[in-house]
């Protein structure tokens, strides 16, 4: 509809992104609506029903005011919603950034985008999610800016300090998704040595002034705030690593990769249609590859076919560049967003390739394609769901045993004279469907993982106070340390025994475990 002559803000937006946008958006809502609409708290969730995130210690120096977008209340609708808005806006930068035309193309990487496991695994920690989401976008957005405009990589540089200020792992993104898109310009596009080489440069001018602004904003706010960064993921030992680690480095790098893509294979545990579909994936890639190379001849140029060589090879380093920072950094899946990549360099090949083409290869990469891609969404939905079905069992275990507890507790003359708690030990609890059946059947989905979200005695505490009503006081450290050498507790059973609840002065100890 024309308007004075010109055109409507929707008649300006592209096909593509609007595509994008309304199948990252329905793909997202269908596949996590779940854990949106039922409250479902891991062990951080509970201890952070309400909190501003001020994680300055860690680094992210940006996350209280990403999360702040929704209040610091652990609403998981509202959080959902932005966490799907921020994944669909990334869908179109990732449609953007490759121009991308078919429509099953643009459903599928929207698809990738909106249910990959790091996904899932974030909204275990739903009190969070938005502002990693944003984090993310911010991410891909910068790559994007960088490659559109000749000085976008000044915004995007901020935007990456901004995102690594949220979370550390979307350097890994950002890097992801350079490499992707200068093997996709070798590959499909067939651009000049010079405009890779000015790709290069950008890309790297993005990089090095984004993390050098992160660097000093981090400074800044370590000054002003007088806090010492914390030793979390070696996070207090950047910088130390040395060419002499970079062989365990390699070696962890290529363990971790192998025990993503096919964990049940190379560590001998059950093969899941997880791992079947990514050997699938390998051979479709490998095939596809190969394919393309010889149709658009880039095996003449040899300068370009030996810089994609080292850009394939180079992605292992930009999905664990973390490794490279701290010695004693640890990857868990909510930092591997960035191997959605992989998915996506398929579905960029098989977007490459023409279908009305009569060759057999290219038919079968067409097809291959299209429906391995949508049984590998359709399997990240799963997953998801059997993750949150896990959570849903921990947390009614969770507050099945402290309203067990609690009962324990009112039993006791001397309940009423109790203002602080402490508890002793950690519970061990073990269920065949979560110690063993769930865990087989998805990738290690840290935070959503294992059979009670009551460890510590902050857990309790907050359990029994925002749960059930009962509210107590925190020991201090030097009361503590005291306190533990007491006789009394020495003497007291383990739960569930009779005598593994008592009050002690004014202190209400739980003994789950000596």
């Amino acid at each position: 509809m024309r308007k004075n002559g010109g055109f409507t803000l929707q008649e300006r937006i592209p096909y593509e992104w609007k595509l994008a946008f309304y199948s990252a958006f329905i793909i997202g809502l269908l596949t996590h609506l779940y854990i949106f609409v039922h409250r479902l708290p891991n062990h951080d969730g509970l201890l952070n029903i309400y909190s501003s995130q001020a994680k300055v210690t860690s680094g992210r120096f940006f996350l209280s005011a990403a999360s702040g977008l929704s209040t610091y209340f652990d609403l998981p609708w509202v959080i959902g919603l932005l966490s799907i808005l921020f994944l669909a806006l990334a869908a179109i930068c990732i449609v953007s950034l490759f121009e991308v035309k078919k429509k099953i193309s643009i459903v599928l990487i929207s698809g990738i985008v909106v249910t990959f496991p790091s996904v899932t695994a974030t909204f275990s920690y739903m009190f969070t999610a938005d502002g990693y989401m944003m984090g993310t976008f911010f991410a891909i957005l910068a790559v994007v800016l960088t490659k559109k405009y000749r000085f976008g990589f000044i915004i995007g540089a901020i935007l990456l300090c901004l995102g690594v200020g949220i979370y550390q792992a979307n350097l890994s993104v950002t890097m992801a998704f350079i490499t992707l898109w200068l093997i996709h310009d070798i590959l499909l596009r067939k651009t000049t040595t010079k405009e890779l080489g000015m790709n290069v440069l950008r890309s790297g001018l993005m990089l090095g002034i984004g993390m050098v602004a992160y660097l000093v904003v981090y400074k800044i706010y370590t000054k002003y705030l007088e806090v010492s960064i914390t030793s979390y993921q070696g996070l207090d030992k950047v910088g130390t690593v040395t060419f002499e680690d970079f062989p365990d480095i390699f070696d962890q790098i290529g363990q971790d990769l192998k025990t993503f893509f096919f964990d049940g294979f190379v560590n001998q545990t059950q093969v899941d249609f997880f791992e079947w579909l990514n050997v699938l994936l390998c051979i479709t890639l490998i095939i596809a590859t190969v394919t393309v190379l010889l149709i658009k001849k880039v095996y003449k140029n040899i300068v370009q076919l030996l810089v994609l060589v080292l850009l394939i090879l180079s992605l292992s380093i930009s999905f664990y560049v973390v490794y490279f920072l701290s010695p004693e950094a640890i990857y868990h899946i909510l930092m591997v967003f960035s191997l959605c990549v992989v998915y996506i360099y398929l579905v960029l090949l098989y977007d490459a390739v023409d279908v009305r083409n009569p060759m057999i290869v290219e038919r079968f990469i067409s097809w291959s394609t299209v429906v391995l891609l949508t049984l590998t969404i359709y399997n990240f939905g799963l997953i998801a769901n059997i993750a949150y079905f896990n959570m849903e069992l921990k947390f009614e275990r969770s507050i099945h045993l402290a309203n067990r507890i609690l009962d324990r507790v009112e039993q006791l003359d001397d309940y009423e004279d109790a203002k602080m708690i402490h508890v002793v030990g950690r519970y061990q609890m073990e269920t065949d469907l979560s110690s063993n059946i769930i865990p087989k059947k998805t990738p290690k989905m840290i935070g959503s993982t294992g059979e009670h979200i009551v460890i510590y005695t902050a857990h309790f505490q907050k359990m029994f106070e925002h749960f059930l009503g009962y509210k107590l006081e925190f020991l201090t450290p030097e009361e503590l340390e005291v306190f533990n050498e007491r006789d009394e507790i020495k003497e007291m059973g383990t739960w569930p025994s009779q005598d593994s609840v008592r009050v002690i002065g004014d202190v209400l100890v739980i003994k789950m475990a000596e």
